[in-house]
């Protein structure tokens, strides 16, 4: 917990917030390797020791950063899956949802996804534990689709992995065949149909 003036549960999570946004651009724009702790206290306005007491260390940052975002896209996930509506109809608005937060974070998210494949071991093991979360909701989704009879018994599994990875190439393509909508509408079409009754 950060020493001197108490601060409110809710000032701390805004000033670590305000830690990670700093930290992250200047990871965009520098480097994540090329990025001192000390560069990242004095671009938030605090000493390096204070720093220290809401992150252990850059890792510790960017780990922060993925959970925060990963959180914010599961959420507005779960919230469609609540919807009064078939599984493949709420499946088909997730992934639109998805592919509109990768459109408008492309370059940065690209940029730190790379950075992220240096984070230390325990690092990847928070973000494997957030993604699972987001997967396994993608998941329950699709037997959500079995039960209802609109998806054939299938491997749900592999199926929440074949649709999420339809998603990555419509957005990061050199060669695309449609705005980046209508090829993911496509896409979902030529996966849907395969597992479709």
């Amino acid at each position: 917990m950060p020493k001197g003036i108490p601060l409110t549960e809710e000032e701390q999570q805004r000033r670590r917030r305000e830690i990670i946004k700093v930290a992250t651009r200047l990871f965009f724009e520098n480097g994540f390797n090329e990025t001192s702790m000390r560069e990242i206290a004095s671009a938030a306005g605090m000493g390096k020791s204070t720093l220290y007491d809401y992150f252990e260390s850059k890792d510790d940052i960017l780990v922060a950063y993925f959970e925060d975002e990963i959180q914010v896209i599961t959420q507005a996930a779960q919230a469609l899956a609540r919807e009064n509506l078939p599984a493949d109809k709420k499946l088909r608005r997730i992934m639109e949802e998805h592919l509109d937060y990768l459109l408008a974070n492309k370059n940065f998210y690209m940029k730190l996804s790379l950075e992220s494949q240096r984070l230390n071991l325990e690092g990847q093991k928070r973000l494997a534990v957030a993604r699972h979360a987001f997967q396994d909701m993608i998941r329950d989704l699709i037997e959500e689709g079995i039960r209802e009879g609109c998806f054939r018994p299938i491997d749900s599994m592999l199926a929440m992995r074949v649709i999420l990875g339809a998603v990555t190439p419509v957005v990061f393509t050199t060669r695309p065949s449609g705005t980046p909508h209508e090829m993911l509408s496509r896409a979902l079409d030529m996966i849907f149909n395969g597992i479709c009754l």
